[in-house]
């Protein structure tokens, strides 16, 4: 499921989450400059190779490279949603890439929307375990969702974006039902698809109101908004200040808010990658909280996740050790990019 919002204006640039799953595991991960990656895809398809140029730092229920969405060191924001209407590209001469490390290729190499937009035309999702669409937003307030319908990337942005927000039904008909007064979507829609605009409308509506005068207010006036899209099975949510560079998180189990500043962060590739639980109990600035990074750890978050007997059942997922194996150390694979 999932909820994601964008207020871009009036002195605020925030984007904020929801993060709906029965299974809450979650851990932020600090990814490094200057390494060479290359996509896990099975063949025939062709691989996505890159650099990351920019440091990041992701969000991720599933692991390392993996992320459920995050932020990079130049301000770009990369955040999904569940979207099971989603089909893409069958375009054989595109290189491939998974529906998560589509974000991290992202985050790892484009510093604005029109960047984004540029690089993901040019790769393909392939093997996905979901369906997802994307909202993309920078620090010059500029925002896209980006969605793959009937084997076509569709990017809203400008004009066709009159509001940035995301829950789990294409675009066009979000805004379509919002706009509907007499809501008549309410009776012809299944307890998901209903669900997912009656967040939408609340959001809407939240963010409607007007804004703090007091900027310090700002992250608690998103984080209300996100409050009125909270499902039961809400695991975590984020505000991301794309002006100040800062992760702001709480989550089910811990409601106070915590901060990560990624300004104070070592993105150098002689620094090592960090991880942190995101179930942390304290309020206050998390910097000095990370662990240092090991596919020891690694193994804890991708195999907590892929053995959750309810995602298990629901996916159908048949993951042997050796597939958990890999997922736990592939990153260890990654070289230096440096020339």
């Amino acid at each position: 499921m999932s909820t994601a919002i964008y207020v871009g204006k009036e002195g605020i640039n925030l984007l904020g989450k929801n993060q709906d799953n029965p299974y809450d595991g979650a851990y932020i991960f600090t990814n490094q400059r200057n390494v060479m990656k290359r996509a896990m895809v099975m063949p025939p398809d062709h691989p996505v190779e890159w650099i990351s140029r920019y440091g990041s730092l992701i969000v991720t229920q599933v692991g390392k490279e993996m992320p459920n969405g995050g932020m990079n060191e130049a301000g770009l924001v990369v955040e999904q949603t569940t979207l099971w209407k989603s089909t893409y590209s069958e375009n054989i001469d595109l290189p491939a890439i998974g529906e998560l490390p589509w974000m991290q290729l992202l985050l790892d190499t484009c510093s604005s929307v029109q960047e984004a937009i540029e690089a993901a035309s040019k790769v393909r999702i392939v093997q996905p375990m979901s369906r997802l669409h994307y909202i993309v937003c920078d620090r010059l307030q500029d925002c896209a969702v980006i969605e793959f319908l009937n084997g076509q990337m569709n990017v809203y942005r400008g004009h066709t974006l009159p509001i940035s927000i995301m829950a789990n039904t294409p675009y066009v008909e979000a805004v379509r039902d919002l706009e509907d007064t007499e809501e008549k979507w309410h009776n012809g829609y299944d307890d998901y698809s209903r669900n997912s605009m009656e967040r939408f409308k609340r959001v809407a509506t939240s963010i409607a109101l007007p804004i703090p005068t007091n900027e310090e207010e700002h992250i608690g006036y998103l984080f209300e908004a996100l409050q009125a899209a909270r499902r039961e099975d809400t695991a975590y949510s984020l505000v991301y200040d794309l002006e100040k560079l800062e992760l702001h998180f709480l989550s089910n189990r811990y409601q106070e808010r915590k901060v990560i500043r990624l300004r104070e962060l070592n993105f150098s590739l002689q620094s090592n990658a960090k991880v942190l639980d995101l179930h942390q109990s304290d309020a206050g600035v998390y910097n000095d909280r990370f662990e240092e990074y090991n596919s020891s750890i690694n193994r804890i978050v991708v195999e907590s996740f892929f053995r959750h007997p309810v995602l298990t059942e629901s996916f159908g997922w048949m993951i042997t050790e050796e597939m958990i194996n890999f997922l736990a150390t592939f990153p260890d694979l990654y070289q230096s990019g440096e020339k």
